[in-house]
């Protein structure tokens, strides 16, 4: 059996284990005061009781689905109904569902910049995922899905593309969704 999250309750245990880890750990908690995040981690984590949100219900998951022209892959549909985004994790916070869309179009100019002297593979990779998470001020980190590479199980390959480095998207890829935010948690020390 895989120890990483699938359904939606193994979500949510998974998410606040990995909250509860977070808030514990000084380190983790000096990395975003350090990048100037920690007033609204520790106001967000007062009020909501962890660093997570309230799920997206169903009905918002349809929406989000027709308003991309395509079904979510099922470990990310099933982490948007644990919980609608997620406030931090390693350099990222994870958008919700009504943030989310395809890289081109919530991103054009780094599609078009990035776009010069790629591979085919990689330029793919840009025109065809949903972003899905970014980092807010640093070193230009992206979460990306994408679809073209859809396992049988309806997963999508999942990418940690650092921009400012300037490493390829398909540098870091991950078999789906689940594999990328767990191997986040690890290397974190926070899972």
């Amino acid at each position: 059996m895989d120890d990483r999250p699938f359904s939606i309750t193994e979500w949510r245990t998974f998410l606040r284990d990995y909250s509860s880890k977070f808030l514990d750990n000084s380190r983790l908690l000096r990395v975003i005061e350090e990048n100037g995040a920690g007033t609204f981690v520790r106001s967000h984590v007062e009020r909501e009781g962890w660093i997570g949100y309230e799920p997206a219900s169903a009905d918002a998951v349809v929406a989000a689905e027709e308003r991309l022209g395509t079904r979510l892959p099922p470990t990310y549909r099933n982490f948007l109904m644990a919980s609608n985004g997620f406030g931090y994790v390693d350099q990222v916070d994870l958008l919700n569902v009504d943030e989310i869309g395809w890289l081109p179009e919530r991103d054009p100019d780094l599609v078009e910049i990035w776009s010069f002297g790629i591979d085919d593979a990689n330029r793919e990779i840009l025109e065809r995922s949903l972003l899905i998470a970014q980092d807010d001020g640093g070193p230009g980190v992206r979460w990306l899905l994408c679809p073209g590479s859809a396992a049988q199980d309806g997963e999508w390959a999942a990418y940690e593309w650092f921009t400012g480095d300037g490493s390829s998207p398909d540098d870091d890829r991950y078999d789906n969704f689940g594999a990328l935010l767990w191997r986040a948690a690890r290397r974190l020390g926070a899972d």
